[in-house]
């Protein structure tokens, strides 16, 4: 199994609650390289769900010595030193969780743009579920208590207003958090989305261009370059011109 396929799959294990199957994942990848800051604060986490705040201090101590200011580190080390830990409860077996397996077409991973405030993000985890949430000119992402996280890039953020007023509906994930640099334009946070449900309006178009249409107008003689408008035909996406200017404030749970 690559590196790649076990994080993705020790991130997954993680939001199932699957805390022994998190911890032998997350072992074999610290294993791999000693210096996978992600993997050691996944790691304590897990031993926290566990009750085995030793070894959690362990894993949380071992990030503080490549990232001395690493945010959740230190909050897991508060937590294990301060307070009693309450053991998380069995995998729900009526709602599995996807494992971040990509779906052309279906899912998404993406860093978000225009980051909200470091203290919120510094509460964050990777498997944390978010809000989708449809705004005016723009789309934005919230946390469970309806903080401000960021929002998606510009392009995407078009496309996805007009399947969200459609019906189309979507599942978020915190994929993951680098927080090396909080106050620097280094700070990423990344997400997971899927599409849950599909409008009849957009029934055979998928949310996510598999690929992208490429523009060859520059290696063109003048006099065969033509004006082109972008094709919506079938995504049924309207011009900027048209495209009505009512405010969308509904909110799409990342809960299917």
């Amino acid at each position: 199994m690559d590196d790649t396929v076990l994080t993705n799959t020790a991130v997954g294990a993680a939001i199932n609650h699957e805390w022994k199957l998190a911890i032998k994942l997350n072992l074999q990848l610290v294993k791999q390289n000693p210096k996978d800051i992600e993997a050691f604060n996944r790691l304590g986490r897990a031993y926290l769900e566990t009750g085995q705040k030793t070894k959690a201090v362990t894993s949380y101590r071992q990030v503080l010595k490549t990232d001395r200011f690493n945010p959740i580190a230190i909050r897991g080390l508060d937590q294990a030193k301060s307070r009693t830990i309450h053991l998380s409860p069995s995998p729900r077996s009526d709602s599995p969780l996807p494992m971040f397996l990509e779906e052309p077409g279906v899912t998404k991973i993406l860093n978000l743009a225009r980051l909200g405030d470091p203290k919120t993000l510094s509460t964050l985890r990777p498997g944390d579920r978010v809000f989708i949430v449809a705004r005016e000119h723009c789309v934005s992402v919230l946390s469970q208590n309806r903080e401000y996280l960021g929002r998606l890039p510009d392009d995407l953020a078009s496309r996805m207003r007009i399947f969200l007023k459609s019906g189309n509906t979507y599942s978020a994930w915190i994929k993951s958090l680098d927080l090396h640099s909080i106050h620097s334009s280094q700070t990423s946070l990344k997400i997971f989305i899927k599409e849950t449900h599909r409008s009849t309006k957009f029934a055979t178009t998928p949310s996510f261009p598999v690929t992208e249409k490429l523009t060859y107008a520059a290696f063109t003689p003048p006099e065969l370059v033509h004006e082109e408008k972008p094709d919506t035909a079938g995504t049924g996406e309207e011009s900027p011109e048209s495209e009505p200017q009512a405010r969308v404030d509904t909110e799409f749970e990342a809960m299917p």
